[in-house]
């Protein structure tokens, strides 16, 4: 840039009329610039003010230094779009920094809280096979109020998020998860179970999963799909090891202490990632409520049909794995076999997660959310209906694993993508919440249509395929109204 001895020289009667006119330009430029650099410095010194956990100090720095008048003109110069520039009063997305330090603290609060949470089969299997023999129904209102109350909660705790911290919301719900187990553990009848392993085990993991699921999207832009899927993909790999770990705790030492042993590592994983996790904030200012603005995307056709394509899908998603594990066991396999189809599904789905969020960047994140849910529909009317042995189980837990595991990472993104990063935990909370409409509901109505059949499992598994199915449709209707791949937003 030039300095005030050249802008002087330059505006000299003499000089030329072409350098009076480039000098008059640069200097429109260098005011324009002064007024942003006046109000980010003010908001970073605001930040400085309040440093003392880990990453406060990382945000200040990096808010001062996209401050900066020359990189807000060399940002501005290499955006691809106006949205990508960033906001006008924040720093823009790092695309790595402190943010893969976040990435880490979401997977392992996925590894942890969701990784039970896919393991919950283990749980179905050993309550209606020892303590409520019979009952799948019943039972099954046990881990459908868990994933019900997480997402369904998740939009009335996304506020909190928004106003008090991502960091304490996560250490709230870590003692509302510990606690649940804990109490379960005590538990003799099965209501007990409803009120501590599904109401409060569901509560706080509604209060943590909103800031997990958003967190990873607001440190990037370029990278937001594959940092998003590393973040969720934790809740594979907690799966695939606690579908195992857990069957083993309840033959060595029976369920009780395997729930009192689980709330303890669930607590500690957790807490650490509590310390870690921060939003980071390129709008300047703390979405502590709902706006107007955030009402106007809520009118947008292309929010509608989010939220319409995720609640649908929702209804199908989840039920496989609370049905594999007795599934395999009315084909004659061992429960310990099931549990392991089980593990299979969340360790594709480890990949699937993680890929997909990779293949999403590259190739369209609704083009990609579209072919996964299609595909995870044809390979439920398909493969598992046909399925009768273990290999062809495991076939369909791997297909399933790998295509379904896309479906759920990249729905942060999109939001991210379609609508910026600025209320981005709000409206992540209100599709999750809708989604837990269908996961409330979608596994008791295939254990209903289980009893209604006389344990036929043909008929469950074409409603899982088919719901599934009626999701794509929506999903392709969002793909036509969003338009190619979509816009990426800061």
């Amino acid at each position: 840039m030039f300095d005030k001895e050249e802008l002087q020289e330059h505006s000299k009667p003499s000089s030329l009329s072409s350098i009076s006119n480039a000098t008059t330009k640069r200097e429109e430029q260098l005011h324009s610039v002064s007024n942003s650099f006046t109000d980010n410095t003010h908001l970073a010194g605001q930040q400085q003010h309040h440093v003392g956990y880990p990453g406060e100090k990382y945000l200040a720095n990096q808010s001062q230094h996209q401050s900066h008048p020359s990189d807000i003109l060399d940002t501005e110069a290499q955006a691809t779009n106006p949205a990508e520039a960033g906001s006008a009063s924040g720093p823009v997305p790092p695309d790595g920094g402190y943010g893969w330090v976040v990435v880490a603290a979401c997977f392992l609060n996925n590894f942890a809280m969701l990784g039970y949470m896919f393991s919950w089969g283990v749980f179905q299997q050993e309550y209606t096979k020892n303590s409520f023999p019979g009952q799948v129904s019943a039972v099954s209102w046990i881990g459908t109020l868990a994933f019900g109350c997480m997402y369904m909660l998740g939009g009335v705790f996304s506020l909190f998020a928004a106003k008090i911290g991502y960091n304490r919301m996560v250490l709230t719900g870590s003692i509302f998860v510990s606690g649940g187990l804990v109490a379960a553990s005590f538990a003799t009848e099965i209501w007990h179970l409803y009120l501590s392993q599904g109401l409060m085990y569901g509560m706080g993991a509604a209060m943590a999963n909103p800031c997990v699921l958003s967190a990873p999207a607001t440190w990037f832009v370029a990278r937001r799909g594959m940092a998003s899927g590393m973040a969720i993909a934790g809740s594979g790999m907690g799966g695939l090891i606690f579908n195992v770990v857990i069957q083993k705790m309840i033959d060595g030492v029976g369920v009780r202490w395997c729930l009192r042993i689980l709330a303890i590592l669930l607590g500690v994983m957790m807490i650490v990632c509590g310390s870690f996790i921060r939003q980071f904030n390129s709008t300047g200012k703390k979405a502590t409520h709902i706006t107007r603005s955030d009402l106007e995307i809520l009118k947008q056709p292309t929010f509608l049909l989010m939220v319409l394509g995720v609640m649908t899908t929702a209804f199908g998603y989840f039920a496989p794995l609370n049905l594999l594990p007795s599934f395999a066991v009315d084909k004659g396999l061992t429960s310990t076999q099931g549990a392991m189809l089980n593990s299979v599904l969340n360790a594709a789905s480890f990949f699937g997660r993680f890929v997909g969020g990779i293949f999403g960047d590259r190739f369209g994140l609704i083009n990609l959310c579209l072919l996964c849910v299609v595909a995870s529909s044809l390979t439920t009317l398909v493969i598992w209906m046909l399925a009768s042995s273990l290999p062809v189980m495991i076939v369909y837990s791997v297909s399933y694993g790998l295509l379904g595991g896309g479906f759920i990472s990249l729905l942060g993104p999109i939001l991210a993508e379609q609508f910026g990063t600025g209320s981005l935990t709000i409206l992540v909370g209100i599709v999750f919440g809708v989604n837990g409409v269908g996961s409330l509901l979608g596994t008791p109505i295939a254990a209903a249509l289980l009893s209604a059949f006389d344990n036929n499992y043909k008929a469950p598994i074409a409603f899982i395929g088919g719901i599934m199915m009626v999701g794509a449709l929506v999903f392709f209707a969002l793909k036509l109204k969003a338009g190619g791949k979509g816009r990426r937003n800061p």
